[in-house]
């Protein structure tokens, strides 16, 4: 009864903050986010309400709250690479530069990027840079409030601040070095990493992903759950 009463409070706290969180990117004048309709807010509360309920139903809520870490921070990684610099907005993009793998200069790169990597977009809506960018950094808004959210439910499972920083760093360097990697390579342009770096990165990559499971799978149960808040 002890440990239920516990989980409850904690739910309870974990929730109180992630409503708080998610009230300031929604209401934060001049953010992608503010200009989001009702619905669409709405539907990205109550997906993480959802997510926050099924990580405190599981089994072993510190794994399956890691296993939407590294689900999310990928999401995260595919875009945030060309926003990554010591200029970047947010810290924790300041902070990797300097990671190996990470050289915080794709964006220099996007005119030979664009038509590789957003074929599609390019051909269908015949977008020009400034709507690759609008996309590029509304989904890396999106994915960022979903890794954040995460942090602040394994923040209070872990009850230490500093290993889940370290974590969230430590998940990013390696997907946003992984996704670098694999853009580099699909647009010729000079690896970051060695040979031995990147089988390193790979093998790294592939125990993440074995951990992580399917994310489409991990999607649906949010996604189901949502629809009954």
């Amino acid at each position: 009864m002890l440990g239920l009463a516990k989980t409850k409070d904690t739910g309870a706290q974990i929730r109180d903050e992630v409503n708080n969180y998610l009230y300031e990117q929604f209401s934060a004048e001049g953010s992608q986010l503010s200009s989001l309709d009702r619905w669409t807010q709405r539907r990205i509360s109550d997906e993480n309400l959802a997510k926050i309920a099924l990580v405190l139903e599981a089994d072993d809520p510190l794994e399956n709250c890691y296993q939407n870490l590294v689900r999310e921070i990928d999401t995260e990684a595919e875009v945030g690479i060309y926003l990554a610099g010591r200029g970047a907005e947010l810290p924790e993009l300041r902070e990797l530069s300097g990671d190996p793998g990470i050289s915080c200069k794709l964006a220099a790169n996007m005119k030979r990027i664009a038509p590789v990597v957003f074929e599609e977009k390019l051909a269908h809506e015949k977008a020009g840079m400034e709507m690759i960018w609008a996309t590029i950094q509304a989904r890396f808004d999106r994915a960022t409030i979903d890794a954040k959210v995460s942090e602040i439910v394994m923040s209070h499972l872990n009850e230490d601040d500093y290993h889940t920083t370290d974590m969230m760093h430590s998940l990013r360097s390696l997907l946003y070095a992984f996704h670098e990697d694999l853009v580099r390579r699909l647009c010729k342009l000079p690896s970051m990493l060695n040979e031995h770096g990147t089988r390193e990165l790979v093998l790294m990559i592939s125990e993440l992903a074995t951990r992580a499971g399917d994310y489409s799978t991990r999607v649906d149960a949010i996604e189901r759950r949502a629809g009954t808040i």
